[in-house]
């Protein structure tokens, strides 16, 4: 929890250390390996890729909302663990890219309310998770 309280307090750091990543996130348009770098530099590394090509998939429906296609992600992320360390550091990460690319404001305690909670209770319901998205980023 205090990895991801320091995230969210450092957002604008963040952001900053990451910046070479900012083209790869247009339209949330994103590769496993750019996902694995930017989990690199919290620490962790790739423990189980399966559910990570589920989602990065997902990203590709031109059926889903964008907000779907995050929720995807975030379940990735944070239900299935699939970096050894960093996956709530992540999650928070690729939350404040999708506010950035797509001009949302961001509830920054209620998104970290939200992850810890979607990693705590194995929140896998991607509707209850996007909705918990849409409340967290408008």
């Amino acid at each position: 929890m205090q990895h991801l309280c320091c995230a969210a307090r450092c957002a604008d750091g963040i952001i900053e250390t990451f910046k070479y990543i900012l083209p790869l996130f247009i339209r949330m348009k994103i590769s496993k390996e750019e996902l694995i770098r930017i989990n690199n530099g919290f620490g962790g590394s790739l423990r189980n890729d399966a559910s990570i090509d589920f989602a990065i998939d997902k990203q590709e429906d031109k059926k889903l909302g964008e907000y779907k296609k995050l929720a995807y992600l975030f379940r990735a992320i944070l239900v299935d663990h699939p970096f050894s360390d960093g996956n709530k550091r992540t999650a928070a990460f690729i939350g404040y890219k999708f506010a950035d690319e797509y001009n949302k404001q961001i509830d920054e305690q209620l998104l970290t309310h939200q992850i810890l909670s979607i990693a705590k209770e194995n929140i896998a319901n991607i509707r209850q998770i996007e909705w918990r998205l849409k409340n967290a980023i408008r």
